[in-house]
């Protein structure tokens, strides 16, 4: 029986420490997760060309969004993921985030190969430039032919997309390239990197029957053409399917929003995000009858999470690497621009999926902007906020205590400027209609508001999701409001006039230029009069740092003036 050892992980962006849990004082980092890989790697045997029997493969998203990539437009990435060497990466959506001619020169610096396999630029008919349609590997006595998927859902976020580029099926190019090279290459294995959200992934699978062993007794695999495993990227969460024989670490029984499909016939791993945690994964396979399509199938799958801890020892060459690399950059981020008093919970799986306190935090502060400027035009302040979550990186929490401008890039790492728009109701509805239809997927889309109320059922089809949309206004009444822990007063908002399709009444809505162009599902807004335009806004790190900065100037006067 022959076994095949692979290790992977995906979807890393931050190389600074970050605290072990929210609340927790422990930190761990970048060096300790080299650690933690290079020992599993170096558990393998060595192979005739120096190369260890083994896979090590990445999903993709690396050089942004985070802080460091704000100043080094994913520069800094390279020589860490060199160091890291995997044997193929995939390209992950927020890779594209400096536009493909950047990417390109990236990717020239790296020492692997990267993989993306269902993207053709219709300029030459093949894979864009510096990519690779699949690799193969020989490890272990097997041939593996590795191939890079992504779903067509993350295309419309990437603002800088080519008008070249042109999306293949996923299940069409898996298929496609299985004949290829299992029957011209003679490849006994197929492995998908993807980057794609979990349902997507176990649609795949369902399509290029990636079916667990249990699920192949059934439907046996052997006579017909596809993926053998789908090694996923895109969400920032740890995924196992059901179908996968045993996992130390992982517990099944976990709910996983998207995952309702998962009945235990496919295979499918996710390994977390942000160097918290990698797989440790083994496969192993069987000779199928002489003349079989599949010439190997999965007989079992074990593997391992391995959670990075504050115990785990550190690489050495990463730690003097990192700190080469980020002493200029953390000088910078170190600087305080305020005091909080309270926790700003920024994590993907709760912002992307309900509303929040920090999606209304930053909505709020943004809404008034640009409302002296408005004003000038004679158009009066805006009348609300609509970006997305996707919008609030980070993935983690902050305060209480000091905010640093190392925090506020993190959280808003974006580049594309805050703008106003001017719209009717029917697109605010639309939008909102865009926003909510992935849910519960964790998707950057959902939306972030102020200034107005929106009721919606999630039970409903998506497009026919929201039932209702109200503008707020603030009690006159001080008395009614609440009192905060900065000793300031929060008003009271009640409902306003509803906000009706019949585009009869037009708002002032500030939202990102990114949303503004159409991207990512928000085509209701592609085309609509600018009253602040992209040239004319500003980045909304810098709105947020400057409000912190005023409400800190704020809290000393008020301390001043009760002496």
């Amino acid at each position: 029986m022959d076994i095949l050892s692979i290790i992977h992980w995906n979807d890393v962006y931050r190389v600074s420490p970050q605290k072990l849990t929210p609340h927790s004082s422990e930190t761990i980092d970048t060096a300790q997760f080299a650690a933690v890989l290079d020992d599993i790697r170096s558990s393998w045997t060595d192979l005739a060309d120096g190369k260890k029997n083994g896979l090590v493969l990445f999903s993709g998203d690396v050089f942004s969004p985070s802080v460091e990539s704000s100043v080094t437009r994913g520069s800094h990435m390279v020589p860490v993921m060199n160091l890291l060497a995997p044997d193929a990466s995939l390209t992950g959506n927020h890779d594209f985030d400096f536009g493909y001619p950047h990417l390109s020169k990236l990717i020239q610096d790296t020492t692997f190969p990267w993989i993306l396999s269902n993207i053709i630029d219709s300029d030459t008919s093949q894979v864009p430039e510096c990519l690779h349609e699949y690799q193969i590997f020989d490890r272990a006595g097997i041939k593996i032919g590795v191939i890079g998927l992504v779903e067509k859902e993350w295309i419309t976020t990437v603002a800088t997309w080519p008008s070249t580029f042109i999306y293949k099926d996923m299940a069409k190019t898996g298929l496609d390239l299985s004949r290829r090279l299992r029957t011209e290459h003679q490849c006994d294995l197929i492995i998908a990197l993807t980057h794609s959200r979990v349902p997507n992934d176990i649609s795949l699978a369902k399509s290029l029957q990636s079916l667990s062993p249990s699920a192949q007794e059934a439907h046996p695999v052997s006579s017909s053409h596809g993926v053998d495993i789908i090694l996923g990227g895109h969400d920032h969460l740890y995924f196992v399917s059901k179908g996968v024989s045993s996992w130390e670490g992982y517990d099944f029984n976990e709910v996983v929003l998207g995952a309702e499909e998962d009945q235990g016939d496919v295979l499918i791993v996710k390994s977390g995000t942000d160097f918290r945690e990698l797989s440790e994964l083994n496969l192993e396979l069987k000779d199928t009858s002489p003349g079989s399509v599949r010439r190997k199938v999965i007989k079992r799958v074990t593997g391992k999470r391995h959670k990075i801890l504050p115990e785990c020892k550190t690489s050495e060459p990463m730690q003097r690497l990192l700190k080469t690399l980020l002493s200029s950059v953390s000088d910078t981020m170190k600087a305080p621009v305020c005091k909080i008093t309270t926790t700003i919970d920024c994590r993907s799986q709760f912002i992307r999926t309900a509303e929040s306190a920090a999606g209304n935090l930053f909505a709020d502060i943004i809404r008034h902007a640009y409302d002296e400027t408005l004003c000038i035009k004679g158009r009066g302040g805006s009348d609300g906020v609509l970006i997305c979550a996707g919008t609030l990186r980070g993935d983690s929490t902050y305060g209480p205590g000091v905010m640093t401008l190392g925090n506020i890039l993190e959280i808003l790492p974006f580049e594309d400027p805050t703008v106003v728009l001017e719209l009717d109701g029917a697109a605010i509805w639309d939008a909102l209609e865009s926003s909510l239809s992935t849910w519960p997927a964790q998707e950057g889309r959902f939306p972030v508001i102020s200034g107005f109320r929106v009721s919606w059922d999630s039970r409903r089809e998506p497009g026919n999701r929201v039932l209702g949309v109200w503008t707020l206004l603030e009690k006159e009444e001080s008395i009614a409001g609440f009192q905060s822990l900065s000793g300031f007063t929060t008003p009271e908002l009640i409902d306003g006039e509803p906000i009706t399709k019949d585009g009869k009444q037009t708002y002032k809505i500030v939202t990102r230029d990114y949303m503004a162009q159409g991207h990512d599902g928000f085509l209701a807004l592609k085309g609509k009069p600018y009253l602040v335009d992209d040239e004319s806004g500003q980045l909304m790190s810098s709105i947020v740092r400057k409000y912190f900065l005023g409400a800190s100037l704020l809290s000393v006067f008020k301390a001043i003036l009760k002496l």
